[in-house]
């Protein structure tokens, strides 16, 4: 049999006599003569080919992590055979197709643009593009309004025909099954693990070991075992500190950080510890026995990237905990506190900084100088900005503080007479009626809904023509309006304390440390106390406690605004 000879031989020049399969380094069979040329896996930008939008995503979800090499390489191909090659590519790594908050939005803004040339969006399948009905069908159609289309590298699909768009539909439609399905899977696993106790993502915790419920037994196997978070004890001792110190008001979130970081204490994950990072973890309650979980009573239209406070919610949970209840309420008080109290203040420089008031404009009162040699002053910040028209307000500094420290010791002497019986504690601020008329209302209300009820049965039913219903209904719709109108002005009761008694502790402490204490603690320690302190004219000032009837709101007293 005779030997098939080379396709090419030494004495034919490149490029002369020389077929495509020569060029492209094919061969020819003898047998058949046919030559077969290997896949070109490169895609050469020419003048003859349309540019494209590519767009790869990488899932969320495990099953469905085609990497990113993959699928460019698969819409490349696609593309070279249709005569096209991707310009540009716009990928999600990592990104959910159950919303379009991703970059795939950018992908979109250039079909959209007219200065550009690509009209179509290549993408490995339909399902990468997105898994939301809602958000699918609108940003299809912003696709296609701009004579654009979306185009599926492995689902050959003409969307520009009746069939094709109906094909296209349903490819959507089980891409969007799948997503709604294994959403729902993971919210039964979720809603299990809280309900055992358990993080529902699992993971390591800062304070504890994880024994997580499977292990490798080295044999390619597994080792299944009961899942539970057991307690590091030096690290609880870290983390019992933090609190305390928080609650206490000695040290802040950035200071905590610095000195867990100082001892070379790392976080779960093995970083270094930021402010930000301590105040997640001190938040989460886990040290507490808790689990920080969505509420799913909440109203929320994507719960896994809802960042709503108020849409989250505390669970008991099985791991042993670093601090007790009281210590964590205490946490969330003084949270809520710092909250509310204004960033400077939060580090003050003065220890009434943020405290100080005008009495005559209820404007802030800031720190000034100009005072030669009586030292820095609080003045009326409204009327040094010549925004309102009264007679000067200001205080010495050091004045200020020495009254504040009297006043202490005024109400360190008012508890000792309310402990020793000499003065009669006041009780708390009751109104007599106010339960009986929260009552009143109440079922008010509750008759007005039975009523307008019964009366849409009776419409359904055939009883009463649309006309009395029409008016029945409107006619105790206006009682219940107006009874919830009233409920809700009448406003929660009042718990505020009356006397200084549940601050005795504070003020003493305060009088015996005045000369040691640091300046934000003492600022912390007074805020405990003092609602505000009202500068007059003339030198004059009145502290406003916690506990006084007047410390509901700062009034605003009229004034004559400047033009």
């Amino acid at each position: 049999m005779r030997k098939c000879s080379s396709f090419r031989t030494p004495a034919t020049p490149p490029g002369r006599g020389e077929t495509a399969a020569h060029r492209s380094g094919g061969f020819m069979s003898a047998n058949r003569g046919m030559a077969i040329i290997p896949a070109a896996r490169s895609v050469v930008k020419a003048s003859d080919l349309t540019p494209v939008i590519g767009y790869a995503r990488v899932s969320t979800w495990r099953e469905e992590m085609i990497s990113v090499d993959i699928q460019k390489s698969v819409v490349e191909d696609a593309a070279a055979r249709r005569g096209r090659y991707v310009a540009e590519w716009i990928v999600d790594e990592d990104a959910t197709g159950r919303n379009f908050k991703r970059k795939v939005m950018r992908a979109i803004e250039i079909v959209e643009d007219r200065e550009r040339a690509e009209r179509e969006l290549w993408s490995w399948k339909f399902s990468r593009f997105g898994r939301n009905r809602h958000g699918v069908a609108i940003n299809l159609a912003r696709i296609e309004n701009v004579g654009g289309e979306l185009i599926s590298a492995t689902e050959d699909v003409d969307a520009k025909t009746a069939v094709g768009r109906f094909t296209r539909g349903m490819l959507l439609e089980v891409a969007a099954f799948e997503s709604d399905r294994a959403g729902e899977q993971w919210k039964e696993t979720h809603e299990l693990r809280r309900r055992l106790g358990l993080p529902s993502g699992g993971g390591k915790r800062f304070g504890y070991v994880w024994h997580p419920r499977r292990l490798p037994d080295g044999h390619g196997g597994w080792t299944v075992q009961e899942e539970r978070y057991e307690l590091l004890p030096d690290q609880a001792e870290l983390i019992n500190d933090a609190y305390h110190d928080y609650v206490k008001g000695t040290v802040g979130f950035r200071p905590i950080a610095a000195r867990w970081n100082a001892l070379g204490v790392r976080n779960a994950r093995g970083s270094l510890w930021a402010d930000q990072t301590v105040r997640g973890y001190l938040d989460a309650g886990f040290a507490a026995g808790l689990l920080h979980v969505h509420n799913p009573e909440a109203i929320c239209g994507d719960p896994p990237r809802c960042r709503k406070p108020d849409h989250y919610t505390y669970l008991a949970a099985e791991h042993e905990s670093v601090i007790d209840g009281d210590v964590w309420d205490k946490y969330r008080d003084m949270r809520d506190s710092r909250a509310r109290t204004p960033r400077r203040s939060l580090a003050p420089v003065y220890p009434l900084s943020g405290l100080v008031w005008c009495g005559e404009c209820g404007s802030k009162a800031h720190i000034m100088s100009g005072h030669g040699e009586r030292g820095r002053a609080y003045r009326c910040l409204a009327r040094s900005r010549r925004a309102v028209d009264h007679d000067p307000v200001w205080h010495l500094r050091r004045r200020l503080e020495e009254r504040v420290f009297e006043w202490l010791v005024d109400v360190r002497a008012e508890i000792d007479a309310i402990v020793a019986g000499h003065v009669v504690e006041p009780q708390p601020r009751r109104e007599p009626d106010r339960e009986a008329t929260r009552d009143r209302l109440t079922k008010q209300i509750e008759r007005a809904a039975g009523a307008i009820e019964r009366a849409f049965e009776a419409y359904t039913l055939g009883d009463a023509d649309r006309e009395t219903y029409l008016r029945t209904r409107a006619k105790h719709q206006k009682t219940r309006d107006a009874a919830q109108r009233e409920l809700d002005e009448l406003g929660e009761e009042d718990d505020r304390p009356t006397s200084p008694l549940p601050f005795r502790e504070t003020v003493a402490g305060l009088i015996e440390e005045w000369h040691t204490i640091s300046v934000p603690s003492k600022r912390l320690l007074l805020s405990r106390l003092i609602a505000r302190i009202e500068l007059r004219p003339g030198g004059d000032e009145r502290i406003v406690s916690v506990w006084s009837p007047d410390a509901a709101a700062m009034p605003r007293w009229s004034v004559r605004a400047l033009p």
